[in-house]
């Protein structure tokens, strides 16, 4: 008898973990992550944002196995540090849409900011520290973490500084593909609009997008673009399993393995299909493509974006969640204006935005403005009125000024001191579009 192929009964497995069909609604979360300074502007330490946190009450404290306090939980939030000790992540949701979405936002970093302010530090709407350096300072002391770090090297450091703002958003089994493929290709467009990294290490950078830029440093296509189109579940896992495993867990600590998957499931996994599962889950997690399923969640979570400003907090969840909603439409006006296999043409913009964002060549034109109408339509036909939160991608499409550039002015004009003011989330509640009042 013929042995399986462990790949197509993780494939199997996998495609199974999503839900068969969507509720009422398609739902939304986010992984909102945030620089912590000082107000010289130096990165702070967000361990010290806990004891505060938790005085407020409403949230339970969360630890490692080792009793390191990471962060705090409350009913639809959870407070942690990300790979970098400078950078506090919210995750948040899952919600029915983005009035929720940010009303649990207002709420939770409301929370933060009176925490901050009590130990004298400030909260910043950017998607990078914008004057400490990469390096091992600041990285948390989670041991995962530490481990990653003697595996990875010093490409991991570069996740020490960053500042994501992740978007899920419901999906189907059925969907998994079409999602995984289309908001891979949409991930140059997104940055073009959401770019807000552009002054690190204390000036101004050659990227409008550090974050992309810096990051590419993980493998590329590792972390990123993916390199085409997957046809069926078990091209993408093959794909995925094709990566090398840095660590997995083992007897309470964490294990260096340094063969790709396909390898280790090979060598020895592949009479247990449940530990094989387990450890595949654990490996995918460490594949920072720009859209990536996750099966936890029955989610498409979508990477690109960087934290945004102050105030427009909204607007890359409201793209990301539009898009998706346009997926269909947006795939046949693609191929209609690159052809049959836009990805090229698409991987090369996306390289282009990164460094130079709105000002970059389109590969078609006025494929921005199409695109936006698209996610604009999409949130329309959900019917909740939340197209509005597409305001600042409008103004943005409208002046040719990303964040990342309104940035790069200020910090030029008027140094550190100047970019904090604009940057800093202050304490006054997030107005009905997203906008601080």
């Amino acid at each position: 008898m013929r042995p399986s192929d462990p790949i197509v009964d993780i494939a199997d497995q996998y495609g199974a973990k999503f839900r068969k069909t969507l509720g009422p609604v398609r739902r939304i979360g986010r992984e909102a992550e945030f620089p912590v300074v000082w107000p010289d502007g130096r990165g702070a330490d967000v361990s010290l944002l806990w004891a505060p946190l938790l005085r407020q009450g409403g949230l339970e404290p969360v630890h490692e196995d080792d009793g390191l306090l990471i962060g705090a939980r409350g009913r639809d939030v959870a407070y942690q540090a990300e790979v970098g000790k400078a950078t506090i992540e919210l995750s948040l949701g899952p919600y029915d849409d983005l009035w929720e979405l940010q009303h649990g936002l207002n709420r939770a970093l409301d929370r933060v900011i009176r925490a901050a302010e009590q130990c004298g530090l400030w909260v910043l709407g950017y998607g990078i520290q914008p004057r400490s350096r990469s390096s091992s300072r600041l990285l948390t002391p989670r041991r995962h973490y530490q481990a990653f770090y003697q595996a990875v090297g010093m490409p991991w450091l570069r996740l020490t500084t960053t500042a994501a703002d992740q978007t899920h958003v419901d999906i189907t089994r059925g969907e998994v593909l079409d999602a995984v493929n289309g908001m891979n290709l949409l991930s140059g467009p997104i940055i073009a609009l959401c770019a807000n990294s552009s002054v690190y290490a204390g000036r101004a950078g050659r990227y409008l997008s550090g974050r992309e830029g810096f990051l590419r440093e993980l493998g590329i296509h590792r972390y990123g673009m993916t390199p085409s189109r997957f046809q069926s579940f078990e091209t993408l896992i093959r794909y995925l399993a094709g990566y090398l495993v840095y660590v997995l867990p083992q007897d309470g600590g964490f294990r260096r393995v340094d063969m790709t998957f396909l390898q280790f499931a090979d060598r020895e996994l592949r009479r247990d299909p449940e530990a094989l599962f387990k450890a595949f889950l654990w490996h995918e997690h460490y594949v920072w493509n720009s859209a990536r399923p996750r099966v936890a969640h029955s989610t498409i979570e979508v990477r690109p974006a960087c934290q945004q400003p102050p105030s427009e907090l909204m607007a890359s969840s409201a793209l990301i969640l539009g898009l998706v909603e346009a997926l269909t439409q947006i795939q046949a006006y693609l191929s209609e204006a690159l052809g049959p296999d836009p990805w090229p043409a698409m991987a090369r913009y996306r390289k282009a935005v990164i460094r130079h964002g709105l000002s970059a060549k389109e590969p078609a034109p006025g494929m921005l403005s199409k695109l936006a109408d698209f996610a604009r339509d999409g949130l329309a036909r959900r019917g909740r009125g939340e197209e509005q939160y597409l305001r600042p991608i409008y103004d943005r499409l409208s002046s040719g000024v990303s964040p990342a550039e309104g940035v790069r002015t200020s910090f030029r004009q008027g140094g550190m001191v100047e970019l904090l003011r604009r940057l800093r989330i202050g304490p006054e509640p997030i107005g009905a579009h997203g906008h601080f009042n």
